[in-house]
């Protein structure tokens, strides 16, 4: 084989693996960076530096989530769900549990009854599509006389959901403030809870 089709066919590895990884767009760039052509570099010194930058992505992707985890992830979670609940997003269905079951029922999971399990209280107006860590999941409104009270669900992931507390094994809700918001994780049943109350509405 040529050096050339080497080079070609080293930069289409790298970039056919560089889309396969969650990679921030900074990350991405440099990743990318490596397989451009640089007259300076000798072909030994550039493939040591791609095989380098391509194990640091590897590493990444195995220690990432154990460092997030190490981490306050459990904040992370609640800024984001914080942040949703101040939003307000227009809903995608004003209906009840039932109806919201059956819409919901793609997520690959059934909606629990907030109100059972966590006594969420007021009434449910409604519902939306939406995501926690990168999870997809439903996000449920109440409207109650303390003011609007959201609930997110998901199936819950062990690695991305890191934080929320196992209700199955008698631990009690992880509450975290963020922005005014109180945010309260746990997961029941494979089921991801997360609610939210109080703050500034935008």
């Amino acid at each position: 084989m040529s050096q050339r089709n080497k080079t070609s066919s080293l930069r289409q590895g790298v970039r056919d693996l560089a889309d396969q990884q969650t990679l921030s767009s900074d990350e991405l760039r440099k990743l990318r960076s490596l397989t451009e052509e640089k007259p300076a570099m000798p072909s030994r010194r550039r493939w040591l530096a791609v095989a380098a930058g391509l194990g640091a992505v590897s590493l990444g992707g195995i220690l990432g989530p154990t460092l997030i985890g190490r981490g306050n992830h459990g904040q992370a979670m609640a800024d984001e769900i914080a942040y949703n609940h101040l939003r307000q997003a227009p809903l995608d269905f004003e209906a009840g549990l039932d109806e919201l079951r059956r819409e919901f029922a793609r997520l690959g999971f059934s909606l629990l009854d907030a109100a059972e399990v966590e006594n969420v209280p007021g009434e449910l107006a409604g519902g939306r599509f939406c995501s926690v860590a990168s999870v997809p999941a439903a996000m449920l409104h109440y409207r109650s006389e303390q003011g609007p009270i959201t609930v997110y669900q998901a199936r819950f992931d062990p690695q991305r959901h890191r934080g929320a507390a196992d209700m199955d094994r008698g631990q009690s809700g992880n509450v975290i403030y963020s922005g005014g918001v109180k945010v309260c994780l746990c997961h029941t049943q494979g089921v991801l809870l997360a609610t939210a109350s109080g703050g500034r509405l935008t």
